[in-house]
């Protein structure tokens, strides 16, 4: 992941406001903005059995797993991430209205490469 601007540092609203009229995702950290890749097919193929088999578990709890779209805001560590597949059980809450950035995941799993391993 690179940083995607000149501007040396965003609040969350200034990275939320170019986040959603966005024509990619990025992820923001410590008021730095990040562009993400696209994944590759091995990627997709394994984030898409986990999310499969996860539904096929949660399907008489009260818990609803979402793919890589749905962002998730991490409060201690000041950053929004699109984790490969986040999971809440119970009521899901969102930062606002919005309904795009979820605040009490209860699973989150990332599918790592060697290059993504380290962050």
């Amino acid at each position: 992941m690179s940083a995607v601007s000149a501007q040396s540092l965003y609040t969350a609203e200034e990275y939320l406001r170019l986040e959603r009229s966005a024509a990619y995702k990025s992820e923001f950290h410590h008021g730095q903005i990040y562009a993400m890749t696209g994944a590759n097919r091995k990627h997709n193929l394994v984030c898409g059995n986990i999310c499969r088999e996860l539904s096929q578990q949660l399907k008489s709890r009260p818990c609803e797993a979402y793919i890589s779209d749905m962002r998730v805001k991490v409060v201690a560590a000041h950053s929004y991430h699109y984790p490969d597949i986040a999971v809440v059980c119970g009521p899901a809450q969102f930062e606002d209205a919005q309904l795009d950035t979820l605040l009490n995941p209860t699973v989150l799993i990332e599918v790592l490469s060697p290059s993504t391993e380290a962050f």
